[in-house]
């Protein structure tokens, strides 16, 4: 295709793209004069402004379109667009892109599409949108989240969007700083008292010196890299900075923090290393845009490589703890059995994992005591009416009152890693070094020596061999199984950069222990980057929850503003519904908080002037959203350059799963009273219009749900998030089928652990943060117990207890 584009015309610059991705703003939001005219008359000066706006308007808001492409897509993604965005420029592409829509009546009888009528460039992307042809509702589907998250998120210059008053939505609230939860100002406090931030420092122009300095000012033993110690590292070559340590720590989310704060009450030197930064609080804006831009992988945009699945991470100090929706449910008891009988793991079935969940949602104040918003009492009737049981969510918030903690908590009541875990860490003397990213895991190979009589850590700090001699986690493990495996490798370290391009900064942690809890996409990629594999199942067993959303319309004047940011999240759900007590493989349906640039990218498409009205009834709409647990899988791999890439597709079984949970949140949304029920598709046919009567509205809503289950799943009909990634170095009872022991020890390299959610070994059905704290709970337990020579007279307490709801 390159060359047949270096033949027609020579490749526009992003600066000439930007009246194409203006016309196409322009058609997905048009302004309406005659609308915004009749408002007016009726006095309704918000409406009015908001149909006198069109997508286009802001030039800036173009080019953040075009830089949020070249920031975060991959380079094959970034090709794609352009090379729709580059044809648009051209009559003849524009031909072979939109066919027949893009004739004119003049000379030469075709225009490129920022010339068209708003007319035609609305029945071009109609056509894309329905399109049988994956690649036009692909391009579609790209073009319009991109751009219309882009327009509903941007500020003017008095901190507010101009769409917004129409919409309802007022933004963000001030925090008063006095209602700031005292605990988590001192858990702060600690935290910030041992952050290290070398990236923001290397930004501003320190030099490696400045960064050693920094670095030794913090406590961290700092080795001279003019005057080697004789025991150097090959992969100490060319670096800035050498710290050692006993334990470094790739990661600070979920399963970061307990398994560094075991580590580091054993008495052991424990490094941090996060590739986020750190915000306060109280210095938390709290806008939708600032807060993707800075706390989420890829500004919110990373997917999977088809691009059909858009995946939520968390890429900040805290990871996904600090940016979830609060939900704390522990492993569910099915998943359990299946884990430790399928997968052979009995620590699943045991007191020891029991335990762990228990110190988890006592630290974390787990509770299900609150009153339920808007949004989650329409779910909760809806169901209700329908038969189905439903219940209150179990959450770590104490407040329970904020709908923008997806963007971080300005009250400090939601109790995430910053004020928990990690904070206990850092009491105990651990560091966290952020805007750093490592890069990979330092191994070398054990003796044949030593691999003759098992498993060898290897003591960098003094020189010290130890036999690896597991914690006895249960009586019931497979430990025998496991003490006989031997170890090729040993782990001695991390090497990381700060910076990027010709300006970073290679720095190496030198310690026996390596935990990644770099989360499921980046824990496989640290591992491949390290050149290990484990027999092929790094990055294998990918799970997403995938997820799909039901937007329904209520009738303000009849229930009110819904106004889902407002009060707790993600609050009502039915046991009934993801089939608990059958196969365990269902759909779970809630209500999550959905703020206005996401809301613009997944809401149905179907002509400008509808979708301004979907917009417009944005606080009276609610957006019930259902993911499955999944039995397909999917699968992470790296790109020459390292990067993970994301391989997965929603499997036969799972495509069911969701379409029964839309059914459920459709039905449910009916029996609440609904104006308008949607499968989330950007076809006239996939939004049903509501008469407000049960009895002539019932067989109306069974002939939709039963043409939507009558409907072939095609990819890019409807929008798909994951919020939840497990499963890609799964636990397991080999290195056949797995990457770790079910002590999340790494079967290849002896002192290489995995704490976080990639170690599932299947979905987990529920909201994976509890299972992930407390898989990372029990992994941080056993190595403080098998490492705690490394503290000498340092140790300090192995197992940690905590009174409900204290810090």
């Amino acid at each position: 295709m390159d060359w047949l584009l270096g033949l027609l015309a020579p490749s526009p610059s992003r600066q000439e793209l930007l009246p194409v991705i203006g016309a196409l703003a322009e058609t997905l939001l048009p302004a309406e004069p005659d609308r915004a005219a009749a408002a007016k008359n009726k006095g309704d000066t918000d409406l009015a402004n908001f149909h006198n706006i069109s997508g286009k308007q802001q030039s800036d808001q173009m080019q953040e379109v075009i830089d949020r492409i070249d920031r975060n897509l991959t380079p094959e993604s970034k090709k794609e667009l352009y090379l729709v965005l580059t044809l648009l420029t051209w009559r003849i592409g524009c031909l072979l892109l939109c066919g027949a829509s893009v004739l004119v009546g003049s000379f030469p009888f075709v225009a490129p599409f920022a010339e068209l009528p708003l007319t035609q460039r609305e029945i071009v992307l109609q056509s894309w949108a329905t399109s049988s042809i994956a690649s036009f509702r692909k391009a579609f589907t790209a073009l319009k989240g991109l751009i219309m998250a882009v327009v509903l998120t941007s500020l003017d210059d008095t901190h507010t969007n101009p769409l917004w008053p129409a919409m309802g939505y007022p933004g963000p609230s001030t925090v008063d700083p006095a209602k700031v939860n005292r605990k988590t100002v001192d858990a702060h406090k600690a935290l910030q008292a041992a952050l290290l931030p070398l990236g923001k420092a290397r930004q501003q122009g320190s030099s490696p010196a400045q960064l050693r300095d920094m670095a030794a000012a913090k406590g961290l033993l700092v080795q001279d890299v003019l005057r080697p110690e004789g025991n150097e590292l090959e992969e100490e070559a060319g670096a800035g900075l050498v710290v050692k340590c006993d334990a470094v720590v790739v990661g600070s989310g979920a399963g970061a923090g307990p398994c560094a704060a075991q580590l580091a009450a054993a008495g052991l030197r424990v490094v941090i290393l996060e590739k986020g930064d750190f915000t306060p609080n109280h210095e938390l804006s709290l806008h939708e845009g600032d807060a993707l831009g800075s706390m989420y992988e890829k500004d919110g945009l990373l997917a999977t490589e088809d691009g059909n699945i858009f995946l939520w991470a968390g890429a900040t100090v805290g990871g996904g703890t600090r940016v979830n929706w609060c939900v704390s449910f522990r492993t569910p008891e099915h998943v359990r059995k299946e884990w430790a009988g399928e997968h052979d793991l009995p620590v699943f079935a045991s007191d020891t994992y029991s335990h762990a969940m228990d110190a988890v949602c006592q630290r974390l104040g787990v509770s299900e005591d609150y009153q339920h918003g808007k949004q989650a009492q329409k779910m909760t009737d809806g169901m209700n009416l329908l038969g189905l049981k439903t219940a209150n969510m179990p959450r770590n918030c104490v407040s329970h009152d904020c709908g923008h903690c997806c963007f971080g908590c300005p009250t400090g009541d939601k109790q995430d890693m910053t004020t928990t875990f990690l904070a206990d860490a850092t009491r105990n003397s651990a560091k966290v070094v952020t805007g750093i990213y490592a890069d990979r895991v330092i191994t070398a190979a054990v003796s044949p020596d030593s691999l003759s009589h098992g498993h060898v850590s290897h003591d960098l700090t003094n020189g010290v061999s130890s036999q690896d001699g597991h914690a006895d986690l249960d009586s019931n493990s497979n430990h025998a199984a496991h003490a006989e495996h031997a170890r090729a490798q040993q782990a001695e370290g991390v090497v990381a950069y700060v910076g990027t391009g010709t300006d970073r900064i290679k720095c190496v942690f030198k310690a026996p222990i390596v935990v990644s809890s770099a989360g499921s996409i980046n824990s496989p990629a640290l591992l491949l980057r390290s050149g290990i594999t484990v027999n092929g199942n790094v990055g294998k067993h990918l799970h997403l929850h995938p997820a799909a959303v039901a937007p329904s319309i209520f009738s303000e004047k009849e229930y009110g503003k819904i106004n889902m940011w407002e009060g707790p999240m993600m609050t009502a759900y039915s046991p009934d519904a993801p089939d608990w007590e059958g196969s365990g493989y269902g759909p779970m349906v809630s209500t999550p908080p959905v703020h206005p640039g996401l809301f613009a990218a997944g809401a149905p498409w179907l002509t400008g002037p509808a979708y301004k009205d979907t917009l417009a009834h944005y606080s009276n709409t609610a957006v019930p959203c259902t993911y499955v647990r999944d039995k397909g899988e999917g699968r992470v791999t790296i790109d020459k350059q390292g990067y993970p890439r994301v391989h997965y597709q929603i499997s036969p079984f799972d495509q069911k799963s969701l379409f029964k949970g839309l059914e459920i949140d459709i039905r449910a949304m009916a029996a609440a009273g609904a104006e308008s029920v949607s499968n989330g598709g950007c076809s006239p046919d996939d939004t049903l219009y509501l008469m407000g009567d049960p009895q002539e509205d019932r067989p109306r809503v069974n002939k939709f749900i039963n043409k939507l289950h009558e409907t072939k799943y095609e990819p890019y009909r409807r929008a798909h998030l994951s919020m939840h990634q497990m499963g890609s170095c799964r636990m397991g009872s080999s290195p056949q089928n797995s990457v770790t022991d079910s002590q999340g020890h790494c079967w290849d390299v002896a002192g290489l652990y995995v704490a976080d959610a990639s170690c599932f070994p299947t979905a987990s059905g529920v909201n994976p943060m509890i299972t992930t704290e407390s898989i990372a709970y029990m992994v941080g337990q056993g190595m403080a117990g098998k490492y705690r020579h490394l503290a000498g007279k340092r140790r300090g307490p192995v197992d940690i207890k905590y009174e409900e709801g204290k810090q």
